[in-house]
Formats: structure tokens, C-alpha cells, sequence
């Protein structure tokens, strides 16, 4: 799914989202400043994660030079290009420790450029994986606090398999200066602000600037169930959507997906009792 559909769906259609009572959060979500991360999978197989920041231009035009704001939005792609080429280092770094044709760079895994999408007012970049394959490739499963666990539930007749994990915001990740952990959140939160470094409005962006972290999951399967704040379907896909405000960003924020099958050995037995 193309990014800019995907920003479509997301800020419009919570207007109309079903299963929500609480309208005025809703509003004051839509109103705010933002940074998603969107994963889609498709019924190809293909997988697409998004990274966007919202601009939020509105903020400036009163107060702010032309010529500044242009400067900040340069930036802000400058710094998110940074977070691109990291990924792609590491995308890098894993294909040569185990190489693999298919799944190589341009081929199994494609990065696009960092842009600014004046319609909808963001800058970001998509990450393509070609295949579930290339995907598993680049993820490799781990050990770690942060990789999700697997457990079941339900009962003799129903199969409820669920699946954990930290809301990936809330995922810390080590710096290389001093070797100190930060959560990404606080680290894209900090990514935003230095677009705005040597500009008249740094000051007072630093006091306004509050962002919603956005985890946008997006499948084709309509059994996927989860504990997301928000959840809409559009085009045969389904979106589970977690938002988190800035002051309430924790190590402690968690994901929940999970599925439901049925047991038929068991409805057998039952009905061969009857």
C-alpha cells in the first residue's frame, strides 16, 4: 500500500471510526503533531514499513520566515536520513555476514528516499521487503525483552494464540557517545527539534512541540485481532493503531495481537457424545 494512502486512511478515517465513544479525543488527536510507523503487509506478500513525521507548517506561518521554514524542512529530512542510512547499514551489516541473492539490497529489501509530501504536510521514507522471506531475512527472530512471546488460551473447544511485544516506541536503543539507553520515541521526539536548531523558533518549539507516537499495523486478515486504541478497515485491510501521547511514552508500553481458532478435534468428540 502506497504511503500516502496510508496517511489518507489514517487521520480521515478516524472521523467515522466504529466501536469509539470518545469523539473529543479523536478530534484533539488529529490536531495534534505526530510520528508513525506503519507496517502493511499484503496479501502478495510484499511488506511495506513507513516512517513519517508531520511537519505540522501551520505553526509557522505567522511567525516564521518563508526561508525558515524551508531551512527546517530540509532539516528535518536531513535528520530522517540519518535514520534511513542507519537502517540501511544495518540491512548492509546483515546481508554480508550472510549473503543471500534474493534477498539482497535493491532487490529483497528496497529504502526510498527521504522526502516532504507537501499534500499531507510530512516528511518520511518506506522501507520495501519483496517477499515474507526477505522480511524474516532482515528480522531475524531474538532472544531479547523486546521480541514478542507466543502464548496460548481459550479452552477445550476454542484456541486463543497470542502475541506480546513493546510498543516499538518504547523500545530503547543505545548511543554511541556515551553509551547511555534511549528510548527511539525520546530519539525521533529529539530528531524533530534539531531541524529546528540555529532557527528563531527553536526556543518556543521546544515548549510546544508534544508529538503522538503512532504504531500503525496494517493486515489482510480479518481473524487478527489486538488491543489497539483505534482500529478501521479500508481496502480489504485492516488497520490496528496504537497512539501514545509524548509524556505518557514509558519502556513499560506494550502491543497485543491475537488470533482465535477453532479446536475441531474436540467439537468432533463433542458431537460423536451427543
Amino acid at each position: 500500500m502506497k504511503k500516502i494512502f496510508l496517511i489518507v486512511a489514517l487521520i480521515f478515517s478516524l472521523f467515522s471510526l466504529s466501536g469509539c465513544s470518545k469523539s473529543q479525543e479523536i478530534d484533539d488527536f488529529i490536531a495534534q503533531d505526530f510520528v508513525m510507523l506503519s507496517i502493511d503487509f499484503s496479501s502478495s506478500g510484499q511488506i511495506t514499513q513507513s516512517f513519517d513525521f508531520s511537519v505540522n507548517s501551520d505553526r509557522f506561518k505567522e511567525t516564521t520566515k518563508k526561508e525558515e521554514t524551508f531551512t527546517f524542512k530540509a532539516n528535518l529530512i536531513e535528520e530522517l536520513s540519518e535514520i534511513r542510512n542507519e537502517f540501511l547499514l544495518s540491512f548492509a551489516l546483515m546481508y554480508i555476514a550472510n549473503p543471500n541473492e534474493i534477498y539482497k539490497i535493491n532487490t529483497g529489501v528496497i529504502l526510498s528516499q527521504v522526502v516532504y509530501n507537501q499534500e499531507f504536510d510530512t516528511v518520511g521514507f518506506n522501507m520495501t521487503f519483496t517477499s515474507l522471506g526477505a522480511w524474516q531475512y532482515y528480522h531475524p527472530s531474538t532472544q531479547s525483552s523486546d521480541s514478542q512471546t507466543d502464548a496460548k488460551g481459550g479452552n477445550l473447544f476454542i484456541n486463543k494464540q497470542t502475541s506480546l511485544g513493546v510498543f516499538p516506541f518504547s523500545s530503547s536503543v543505545t548511543m554511541s557517545e556515551d553509551e547511555s539507553k534511549l528510548l527511539i520515541g525520546e530519539r525521533y521526539y529529539q530528531k524533530y527539534l534539531n531541524a529546528a536548531s540555529g532557527l528563531s523558533f527553536e526556543e518556543k518549539l521546544k515548549e510546544e512541540y508534544k508529538p503522538t507516537f503512532i504504531y500503525n499495523y496494517s493486515v489482510y486478515n480479518s481473524k487478527l485481532h489486538s488491543d489497539a486504541h483505534f482500529q478501521y478497515k479500508d481496502n480489504g485491510h485492516y488497520h490496528h493503531i496504537w497512539a501514545i501521547e509524548k509524556d505518557k511514552l514509558t519502556e513499560d508500553n506494550r502491543i497485543c495481537l491475537y488470533s482465535y481458532s477453532v479446536n475441531y478435534g474436540m467439537w468432533y468428540l463433542f458431537a460423536i457424545i451427543l
